[in-house]
Protein backbone atom coordinates (compact mmCIF):
# COMPACT_ATOMS: atom_id res chain seq x y z
CA UNK A 1 0.00 0.00 0.00
CA UNK A 2 3.00 2.30 0.28
CA UNK A 3 2.79 3.10 -3.45
CA UNK A 4 -0.79 4.46 -3.47
CA UNK A 5 -3.04 6.93 -1.70
CA UNK A 6 -6.51 5.41 -1.34
CA UNK A 7 -9.25 7.99 -1.95
CA UNK A 8 -13.02 7.36 -1.93
CA UNK A 9 -14.89 4.09 -2.51
CA UNK A 10 -16.38 4.21 -6.02
CA UNK A 11 -18.13 0.89 -6.22
CA UNK A 12 -18.68 -2.60 -5.01
CA UNK A 13 -18.47 -5.45 -7.49
CA UNK A 14 -18.97 -9.16 -7.14
CA UNK A 15 -15.28 -9.40 -6.29
CA UNK A 16 -14.94 -6.77 -3.58
CA UNK A 17 -14.74 -3.01 -3.12
CA UNK A 18 -13.28 -0.62 -5.68
CA UNK A 19 -11.57 2.61 -4.60
CA UNK A 20 -10.33 5.59 -6.51
CA UNK A 21 -6.66 6.09 -5.73
CA UNK A 22 -3.59 8.04 -6.72
CA UNK A 23 -0.12 6.75 -7.29
CA UNK A 24 2.21 8.43 -4.79
CA UNK A 25 4.59 11.12 -6.08
CA UNK A 26 2.65 11.31 -9.38
CA UNK A 27 -0.71 12.69 -10.46
CA UNK A 28 -1.78 9.32 -11.86
CA UNK A 29 -5.35 8.47 -10.83
CA UNK A 30 -6.05 4.73 -10.63
CA UNK A 31 -8.76 2.29 -9.53
CA UNK A 32 -7.87 -0.14 -6.73
CA UNK A 33 -9.87 -3.36 -6.49
CA UNK A 34 -9.65 -4.99 -3.07
CA UNK A 35 -10.52 -8.68 -3.40
CA UNK A 36 -10.89 -10.39 0.00
CA UNK A 37 -8.97 -13.65 0.45
CA UNK A 38 -11.14 -14.78 3.35
CA UNK A 39 -13.72 -17.37 2.35
CA UNK A 40 -12.20 -17.95 -1.09
CA UNK A 41 -10.88 -21.41 -1.88
CA UNK A 42 -7.13 -21.57 -2.51
CA UNK A 43 -7.81 -22.69 -6.09
CA UNK A 44 -9.84 -19.54 -6.78
CA UNK A 45 -7.03 -17.35 -5.38
CA UNK A 46 -4.47 -19.16 -7.53
CA UNK A 47 -6.70 -18.58 -10.58
CA UNK A 48 -7.07 -14.94 -9.63
CA UNK A 49 -3.31 -14.38 -9.39
CA UNK A 50 -2.83 -16.07 -12.76
CA UNK A 51 -5.57 -13.95 -14.36
CA UNK A 52 -4.05 -10.73 -13.02
CA UNK A 53 -0.72 -11.76 -14.51
CA UNK A 54 -2.35 -12.45 -17.90
CA UNK A 55 -4.19 -9.12 -17.79
CA UNK A 56 -0.97 -7.21 -17.23
CA UNK A 57 0.14 -8.28 -20.72
CA UNK A 58 -3.01 -7.12 -22.51
CA UNK A 59 -2.99 -3.71 -24.20
CA UNK A 60 -5.97 -2.45 -26.18
CA UNK A 61 -7.64 1.00 -26.26
CA UNK A 62 -11.05 -0.50 -25.34
CA UNK A 63 -9.85 -2.66 -22.46
CA UNK A 64 -9.17 -1.35 -18.97
CA UNK A 65 -5.42 -1.57 -18.45
CA UNK A 66 -4.12 -3.62 -15.53
CA UNK A 67 -1.27 -1.51 -14.14
CA UNK A 68 -0.08 -3.28 -11.01
CA UNK A 69 -1.06 -5.74 -8.29
CA UNK A 70 0.02 -6.58 -4.77
CA UNK A 71 -1.28 -8.43 -1.72
CA UNK A 72 -2.01 -7.51 1.87
CA UNK A 73 -2.53 -10.20 4.53
CA UNK A 74 -6.30 -10.09 3.87
CA UNK A 75 -6.68 -9.02 0.24
CA UNK A 76 -5.45 -9.30 -3.31
CA UNK A 77 -5.30 -5.75 -4.70
CA UNK A 78 -5.51 -5.13 -8.45
CA UNK A 79 -4.58 -1.66 -9.72
CA UNK A 80 -6.18 -0.62 -13.01
CA UNK A 81 -6.55 2.55 -15.03
CA UNK A 82 -9.39 4.76 -13.85
CA UNK A 83 -12.36 5.45 -16.14
CA UNK A 84 -14.78 8.21 -15.22
CA UNK A 85 -18.19 7.02 -16.41
CA UNK A 86 -20.27 3.86 -16.30
CA UNK A 87 -22.54 2.61 -19.03
CA UNK A 88 -24.85 1.22 -16.36
CA UNK A 89 -25.29 4.71 -14.89
CA UNK A 90 -26.26 6.14 -18.29
CA UNK A 91 -28.89 3.41 -18.65
CA UNK A 92 -30.19 4.16 -15.14
CA UNK A 93 -30.38 7.91 -15.82
CA UNK A 94 -31.35 8.12 -19.49
CA UNK A 95 -33.29 4.88 -20.00
CA UNK A 96 -31.87 4.14 -23.45
CA UNK A 97 -29.57 5.51 -26.14
CA UNK A 98 -29.98 6.66 -29.76
CA UNK A 99 -28.95 4.08 -32.35
CA UNK A 100 -25.87 5.96 -33.60
CA UNK A 101 -24.46 6.00 -30.06
CA UNK A 102 -25.20 2.27 -29.68
CA UNK A 103 -23.41 1.75 -33.01
CA UNK A 104 -20.29 3.53 -31.73
CA UNK A 105 -20.32 1.47 -28.51
CA UNK A 106 -20.88 -1.74 -30.54
CA UNK A 107 -17.85 -1.09 -32.78
CA UNK A 108 -15.60 -0.53 -29.77
CA UNK A 109 -16.86 -3.59 -27.87
CA UNK A 110 -16.41 -5.73 -30.99
CA UNK A 111 -12.81 -4.54 -31.22
CA UNK A 112 -12.18 -5.34 -27.52
CA UNK A 113 -13.80 -8.80 -27.71
CA UNK A 114 -11.98 -9.68 -30.92
CA UNK A 115 -8.70 -8.84 -29.20
CA UNK A 116 -9.58 -10.94 -26.12
CA UNK A 117 -10.85 -13.89 -28.16
CA UNK A 118 -7.77 -13.76 -30.42
CA UNK A 119 -5.75 -14.18 -27.20
CA UNK A 120 -8.02 -17.11 -26.26
CA UNK A 121 -9.59 -15.21 -23.39
CA UNK A 122 -13.34 -15.40 -22.77
CA UNK A 123 -15.02 -12.71 -20.72
CA UNK A 124 -17.90 -14.85 -19.34
CA UNK A 125 -19.50 -12.01 -17.38
CA UNK A 126 -20.40 -9.35 -19.94
CA UNK A 127 -22.95 -6.87 -18.57
CA UNK A 128 -23.40 -3.08 -18.60
CA UNK A 129 -21.74 -2.85 -15.15
CA UNK A 130 -18.50 -4.13 -16.71
CA UNK A 131 -18.40 -1.47 -19.41
CA UNK A 132 -16.83 1.84 -18.41
CA UNK A 133 -16.57 5.09 -20.33
CA UNK A 134 -13.28 6.94 -20.56
CA UNK A 135 -12.53 10.42 -21.87
CA UNK A 136 -14.21 11.39 -25.14
CA UNK A 137 -16.73 8.54 -25.01
CA UNK A 138 -14.11 5.78 -25.32
CA UNK A 139 -15.63 2.49 -24.18
CA UNK A 140 -13.56 0.33 -21.81
CA UNK A 141 -14.31 -3.30 -21.01
CA UNK A 142 -13.30 -4.45 -17.54
CA UNK A 143 -13.41 -7.40 -15.12
CA UNK A 144 -12.92 -10.17 -17.70
CA UNK A 145 -10.05 -11.87 -15.89
CA UNK A 146 -11.88 -11.87 -12.57
CA UNK A 147 -14.87 -13.50 -14.21
CA UNK A 148 -12.67 -16.29 -15.56
CA UNK A 149 -11.26 -17.03 -12.12
CA UNK A 150 -14.73 -17.72 -10.67
CA UNK A 151 -16.89 -20.77 -11.12
CA UNK A 152 -20.09 -20.37 -13.16
CA UNK A 153 -22.12 -20.89 -9.97
CA UNK A 154 -20.35 -17.94 -8.33
CA UNK A 155 -21.12 -15.82 -11.40
CA UNK A 156 -24.83 -16.67 -11.35
CA UNK A 157 -25.01 -15.85 -7.65
CA UNK A 158 -23.18 -12.56 -8.07
CA UNK A 159 -24.87 -11.38 -11.27
CA UNK A 160 -27.34 -8.52 -10.86
CA UNK A 161 -29.95 -9.49 -8.26
CA UNK A 162 -28.97 -13.09 -8.95
CA UNK A 163 -30.58 -13.00 -12.41
CA UNK A 164 -28.28 -13.95 -15.26
CA UNK A 165 -29.85 -11.50 -17.75
CA UNK A 166 -26.95 -11.65 -20.20
CA UNK A 167 -26.16 -15.36 -20.03
CA UNK A 168 -26.48 -17.40 -23.20
CA UNK A 169 -28.75 -20.46 -23.53
CA UNK A 170 -25.74 -22.80 -23.38
CA UNK A 171 -24.52 -21.19 -20.13
CA UNK A 172 -27.87 -21.31 -18.32
CA UNK A 173 -28.32 -24.92 -19.45
CA UNK A 174 -24.80 -25.70 -18.17
CA UNK A 175 -23.72 -27.03 -21.56
CA UNK A 176 -20.18 -26.65 -22.91
CA UNK A 177 -19.57 -23.09 -24.08
CA UNK A 178 -16.93 -21.06 -25.89
CA UNK A 179 -16.37 -17.45 -27.04
CA UNK A 180 -19.83 -17.44 -28.64
CA UNK A 181 -21.35 -17.03 -25.15
CA UNK A 182 -19.70 -13.57 -24.99
CA UNK A 183 -21.22 -12.67 -28.35
CA UNK A 184 -24.73 -13.54 -27.12
CA UNK A 185 -24.13 -11.28 -24.09
CA UNK A 186 -22.95 -8.50 -26.41
CA UNK A 187 -26.24 -8.83 -28.34
CA UNK A 188 -28.24 -8.57 -25.09
CA UNK A 189 -26.32 -5.47 -23.97
CA UNK A 190 -26.70 -3.64 -27.31
CA UNK A 191 -30.41 -4.52 -27.37
CA UNK A 192 -30.80 -3.13 -23.85
CA UNK A 193 -28.93 0.08 -24.70
CA UNK A 194 -31.40 0.77 -27.50
CA UNK A 195 -34.64 -0.59 -26.02
CA UNK A 196 -34.10 0.17 -22.33
CA UNK A 197 -34.23 -3.41 -21.04
CA UNK A 198 -32.59 -6.72 -22.01
CA UNK A 199 -34.32 -8.97 -24.59
CA UNK A 200 -35.29 -11.47 -21.87
CA UNK A 201 -36.42 -9.81 -18.68
CA UNK A 202 -38.26 -11.05 -15.59
CA UNK A 203 -37.60 -11.15 -11.85
CA UNK A 204 -37.99 -14.90 -11.54
CA UNK A 205 -34.75 -16.75 -12.27
CA UNK A 206 -36.61 -19.93 -13.35
CA UNK A 207 -38.83 -17.99 -15.72
CA UNK A 208 -35.81 -16.10 -17.06
CA UNK A 209 -33.93 -19.31 -17.85
CA UNK A 210 -36.98 -20.61 -19.70
CA UNK A 211 -37.29 -17.33 -21.70
CA UNK A 212 -33.59 -17.40 -22.64
CA UNK A 213 -33.84 -20.99 -23.86
CA UNK A 214 -37.23 -20.87 -25.64
CA UNK A 215 -38.56 -17.38 -26.29
CA UNK A 216 -38.10 -15.45 -29.53
CA UNK A 217 -36.75 -11.88 -29.30
CA UNK A 218 -39.30 -9.07 -29.69
CA UNK A 219 -37.98 -6.50 -32.17
CA UNK A 220 -38.85 -2.79 -31.81
CA UNK A 221 -40.22 -1.09 -34.94
CA UNK A 222 -37.79 1.85 -34.79
CA UNK A 223 -34.64 -0.30 -35.14
CA UNK A 224 -32.78 0.05 -38.46
CA UNK A 225 -32.58 -3.06 -40.70
CA UNK A 226 -28.75 -3.22 -40.29
CA UNK A 227 -28.96 -3.11 -36.50
CA UNK A 228 -31.75 -5.69 -36.38
CA UNK A 229 -29.85 -8.00 -38.74
CA UNK A 230 -26.71 -7.64 -36.60
CA UNK A 231 -28.57 -8.52 -33.38
CA UNK A 232 -30.42 -11.36 -35.10
CA UNK A 233 -26.99 -12.81 -35.85
CA UNK A 234 -25.85 -12.55 -32.22
CA UNK A 235 -29.06 -13.59 -30.45
CA UNK A 236 -29.27 -17.06 -31.99
CA UNK A 237 -30.07 -19.78 -29.45
CA UNK A 238 -27.73 -22.31 -31.07
CA UNK A 239 -24.14 -21.11 -30.48
CA UNK A 240 -22.93 -22.92 -33.63
CA UNK A 241 -25.24 -20.77 -35.77
CA UNK A 242 -24.39 -17.45 -34.08
CA UNK A 243 -22.70 -14.65 -36.02
CA UNK A 244 -19.03 -14.94 -35.08
CA UNK A 245 -15.50 -14.02 -36.19
CA UNK A 246 -14.44 -12.97 -38.80
CA UNK A 247 -17.87 -12.26 -40.38
CA UNK A 248 -18.81 -10.20 -37.32
CA UNK A 249 -16.03 -7.67 -38.01
CA UNK A 250 -17.35 -7.02 -41.51
CA UNK A 251 -21.02 -6.58 -40.68
CA UNK A 252 -22.38 -3.27 -42.11
CA UNK A 253 -23.62 -2.18 -38.65
CA UNK A 254 -20.10 -2.03 -37.19
CA UNK A 255 -17.92 -1.39 -40.24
Amino acid sequence: MDRYHVLECIGEGSFGKVYKGRKKYTGQVVALKFIPKVGRPEKELRNLRREIEIMQHLHHPNIIEMLDSFETPKEVVAVTEYAEGELFQILEDDGNLPEEQVQSIASQLISALYYLHAHRILHRDMKPQNILLGKGGVVKLCDFGFARAMSINTLVLTSIKGTPLYMSPELVEEKPYDHNADLWALGCILYELFVGQPPFYTNSIFQLVSLIIKDPVKWPKNMSPEFKNFLQGLLVKDPKKRLTWPALLHHPFVK
